[in-house]
């Protein structure tokens, strides 16, 4: 009878114990801090989705663009007053202009290259296929490739699937947005400057070429 009590005993410890090592692998308190890698999305080692690939591609355009403004309205203005600067200064002032020129350009192309090469690890492709986009037809056909084409669900060699942001998805449908209203916008225009013959038609502009022949 003891034995058995003993034996009862012993099965309700190691119940017991079983329950509180769930408790503390299941609780944040008593569990081991796990360390996420961190994902920068400047960085060529990941993976960008559809939204995240179209938030990016426009926020670091948007950025460029705005940054050349920018400088074209600063050295414009230097412009005005190039009267009061020595030779020298100018000089030195629109080499200034070049090499900003220059370095804008380099960060917009390996931002612009880190997106493409993400969007090409969300599809398991090597980050090699963005030299396709030095082929001049290739390139239209690949963007439009990386902007439809739907990404691994899974891991793949490129790591683990990465969820848009709520500011990326934002930035993506506002994108969207901004470009079908400029797209039709751009076509009404077209089309009203046809109808109204301030624009002529192809055809027109080829009789007019080739009147004298």
């Amino acid at each position: 009878m003891v034995f058995f009590r003993k034996k009862h005993f012993l099965t309700e410890l190691i119940q017991l114990d079983a329950i509180v090592m769930q408790i503390q692998e299941s609780s944040t308190f008593f569990s081991k801090h796990q360390v996420s890698p961190v994902d920068y999305p400047l960085s060529t080692q990941g993976r960008f989705n559809r939204l995240s690939y179209i938030a990016w591609f426009g926020f670091l355009h948007l950025i460029f663009t705005i940054a050349l403004l920018a400088l074209g309205l600063v050295f414009g203005i230097v412009n005005l007053h190039s009267l009061q600067f020595s030779q020298h200064a100018i000089n030195s002032i629109s080499g200034l202009g070049q090499f900003t020129y220059l370095a804008l350009s380099c960060l917009y192309l390996y931002g612009m290259m880190v997106v493409i090469i993400r969007r090409l690890h969300d599809r398991n492709k090597s980050g090699w296929f963005i030299l396709l986009l030095l082929i001049p037809i290739v390139q239209f056909l690949m963007l439009l490739y990386l902007l439809l084409a739907r990404g691994c669900n899974r891991a793949n060699r490129f790591g683990h699937p990465r969820p848009s942001t709520f500011i990326e998805k934002l930035m993506a449908w506002l994108m969207l947005i901004g470009f079908i209203i400029s797209l039709v916008s751009s076509i009404s225009v077209v089309s009203f400057m046809l109808g109204t013959g301030e624009i002529e038609n192809p055809t027109t502009i080829i009789e007019k070429g080739t009147k004298y022949f």
